[in-house]
């Protein structure tokens, strides 16, 4: 796995195209000639790193992804002709699309954009809801978990867009900014009937759950219509 298939998307004006990363594009996640990136605390405070990354530790990243088997992961870029601009990443990780730890398949999301001049533009929901279209329509997840720090609204206010729920607290997960801070886990369940009876085998799904179900309907929806898989 490691990297995962071009899918190309709009956002407003926006031409989107989630990708893989090459070992020479990497560098600009820190680059100073691009903001900084991962070495700006404005933009690392929600994830619990303590320093400021080189492109020699990109480098290293990319190179243990490349060989990584259980993840898939792409770069966020901006579109315009033939320029392409690397503005984040999206992820599925810890990927147990062979059901190795029971008969349900699952992976862990994430994601980071690391130009804040692209923050508050629907871009992270709109990657967030191609993902997860991606991950239940063409890998066959049951669930796909993630966490978010509490005051990290903006992220979850994005997951939750395409169909994360709320399931528990992980209280002090991390110090920052002079204070402890909590993390809340979320799940976004396959509204697919398979998966879905699957998943409940019996037990009554909460109203929240069927709510939950519903928006990802209306996800992978949107995503039949709006999202080109490559």
């Amino acid at each position: 796995m490691a990297f995962g298939p071009i899918m190309r998307f709009t956002v407003g004006e926006l031409q989107i195209e989630l990708a893989p990363m090459t070992k020479e594009t990497i560098s600009e996640f820190v680059s100073l000639a691009h903001g900084g990136g991962l070495q700006r605390r404005s933009i690392t405070r929600y994830m619990g790193m303590d320093f400021a990354p080189t492109a020699e530790d990109e480098e290293e990243w990319f190179e243990k992804t490349r060989a990584a088997k259980d993840s898939l992961i792409w770069g966020i870029w901006i579109v315009d002709g033939e320029s392409r601009t690397l503005i984040g990443n999206s992820a599925l990780v810890d990927i147990d699309k062979d059901g190795h730890s029971g008969l349900i398949r699952q992976a862990t999301s994430g994601s980071l954009i690391f130009r804040p001049e692209f923050w508050g533009k629907g871009i992270a929901s709109v990657a967030h809801k191609a993902r997860t279209w991606y991950a239940f329509n063409e890998l066959g997840l049951h669930r796909i978990k993630s966490a978010v720090i509490k005051q990290n609204i903006g992220s979850r206010a994005a997951l939750e867009r395409s169909g994360y729920t709320f399931v528990y607290t992980e209280r002090n997960e991390q110090y920052a900014q002079g204070e402890l801070q909590h993390m809340d886990c979320l799940e976004c369940l396959n509204p697919l009937e398979l998966f879905w009876s699957q998943w409940w085998h019996g037990d009554r799904p909460s109203k929240t759950s069927l709510a939950a179900r519903r928006l990802t309907r209306e996800v992978m929806d949107w995503a039949d219509k709006n999202v080109e898989l490559a």
